[in-house]
């Protein structure tokens, strides 16, 4: 994956892309992060948007060895966070296309939240991947901020 601590670029944080979600704010911070000079955040303080919201980065190079245990890890941070729902989870997820076979962790918490580890694993690496769609998700009616850093997938 390219770009893991979000530092690579001067002015970019290339190739993480923020979802279309009216209402939802994407952007980096300068001044929260774990690593390098900068962190991805999505911010909701409108009870009313009710849209999920993501980042992601879809990898296109080599793909790890078929039959090749894989891992998805990535800080997280909250400010504030509700969860209007009772059920929304913040998650981190990667799926391998075009096979369809996907792994995810979820951090369930309300508040303020310093940073945690989260990781996703997907035992047996299929032989047919093309490429692996990595996602930094908020679910719907999730109010707060919320803060990714150090994004790296990995094969063992």
């Amino acid at each position: 994956m390219l770009n893991p601590n979000l530092s690579l670029y001067p002015d970019s944080v290339d190739p993480w892309t923020p979802s279309n979600s009216k209402g939802i704010l994407h952007g980096a911070s300068r001044e929260i992060f774990m690593s390098g000079n900068r962190s991805l955040f999505i911010e909701n303080q409108d009870s009313t948007v009710v849209t999920q919201s993501n980042w992601s980065q879809t990898y296109t190079g080599p793909m790890p060895a078929p039959g090749s245990t894989v891992e998805l890890a990535a800080f997280v941070k909250g400010e504030n966070i509700r969860d209007l729902t009772a059920g929304g989870r913040i998650f981190i997820a990667f799926k391998v296309l075009p096979i369809n076979r996907s792994a995810y962790a979820v951090f369930d918490f309300q508040g303020d939240v310093d940073w945690v580890l989260l990781k996703a694993t997907l035992e047996n690496f299929p032989e047919e991947a093309e490429s692996i769609q990595v996602t930094l998700n908020v679910p719907t009616l999730t109010l707060g901020k919320v803060y990714f850093d150090e994004i790296n997938l990995t094969a063992k």
